[in-house]
């Protein structure tokens, strides 16, 4: 999702209520993500700084710690920030040809924060198979 920076200075503020897909998500971290729901605004503050202010939730599926299979994540989670812009961290997002904004790049970092460490639908169980058996 880009945004036109040019268009903001025109606008109070810019209101986004989208289902947002990431494709080049990194598969060793996230299994797969489904379609984000991203709802806020973004705006020119009065420090004249881009201010972003998105609500962010979806599912995301990933490894379970024990077993390996596929785990359903929902998350959920709030951006805000802002970025100056001569700010070397909004450079990243930004494409100067064009004069756009990429969201998605902002929703992925924000979306890696949330993945949890580990992972198990299998807390407190026993676990065991055919000539073995976990005890701790």
């Amino acid at each position: 999702m880009e945004i036109n920076i040019g268009r903001l200075y025109n606008i109070p503020k810019l209101d986004i209520d989208e289902v947002v897909t990431l494709t080049n998500i990194d598969q060793k971290l996230i299994k797969r993500l489904d379609p984000v729901k991203v709802k806020g605004f973004v705006r020119f503050n009065l420090s004249e700084e881009i201010e972003i202010n998105l609500d962010v939730s979806g599912k995301m599926y990933l490894d379970d710690a024990v077993t390996l299979e596929e785990i359903p994540y929902d998350f959920a989670f709030k951006i805000a920030e802002s970025y100056a812009e001569d700010d070397e961290n909004f450079q990243k997002f930004v494409k100067k040809a064009q004069n756009t904004l990429d969201i998605n790049e902002i929703l992925w970092e924000n979306i890696v924060l949330e993945v949890p460490i580990r992972l198990t639908k299998n807390a407190g169980k026993r676990l065991q198979g055919e000539g073995w058996e976990l005890n701790s």
